[in-house]
């Protein structure tokens, strides 16, 4: 990996958010897209800058109160509601359209529908990738990460399929599910391309 293609190190990040003009939610989700593997840190610093926001001359910054109003801030700039699950974006495709998005990102089905049932851990997805994907399923990037981030689910008609009690399987790497889905060595190579 050359120098100029290193990924940031979670300093570098943490700076660069700290020095941001505005930390709200938009801000932050766009930082957790770009860096997924600092995730924890970047809470943390949004946390620790909202704590700082809310120090004044009368509080000491170990009061629980400034602590508290911190907290409030961080719960409504950041955390959904439990009622308001990531939207799927494949839920509109018909097998038809769903066959088509396989084919404009040069993949096949068995690999989309490893997406679509997000059996794919999310942090290991390039970037890259998941941009084509958006802009091919014409909806936001964020959208997208949204939904990938969320839990793996079993789709709904798997449990007329089989004999077993079915599960949610544990996600792999895409670099795994790449090796992994039946793809032609051209389409493999063009994947790991893409790795950030």
């Amino acid at each position: 990996m050359t120098a100029e293609h290193a990924r940031p190190s979670e300093e570098e990040v943490l700076l660069a958010f700290s020095v941001e003009s505005i930390h709200d939610r938009k801000t932050l989700e766009r930082y957790l897209g770009e860096y997924p593997e600092h995730a924890n840190a970047l809470v943390d610093c949004l946390i620790e800058l909202m704590v700082d926001a809310t120090y004044s001359d009368e509080v000491a910054p170990t009061s629980e109160a400034v602590v508290d109003q911190a907290w409030q801030q961080f719960q409504t700039a950041v955390v959904l509601p439990d009622d308001e699950p990531a939207t799927n974006p494949f839920a509109t495709l018909n097998p038809t359209a769903f066959k088509s998005v396989a084919k404009k990102l040069y993949i096949n089905n068995l690999l989309l529908i490893r997406l679509r049932d997000r059996a794919i851990d999310a942090a290991t997805i390039p970037r890259r990738f998941v941009q084509g994907l958006a802009t091919v399923l014409g909806v936001p990037v964020e959208a997208v990460i949204a939904y990938l981030r969320s839990p793996p689910a079993m789709v709904s008609g798997h449990s007329f399929r089989s004999a077993v009690k079915p599960a949610v399987t544990e996600q792999i790497s895409f670099e795994k599910a790449v090796e992994t889905s039946q793809l032609t060595q051209a389409q493999q190579d063009a994947l790991k391309a893409l790795a950030d």
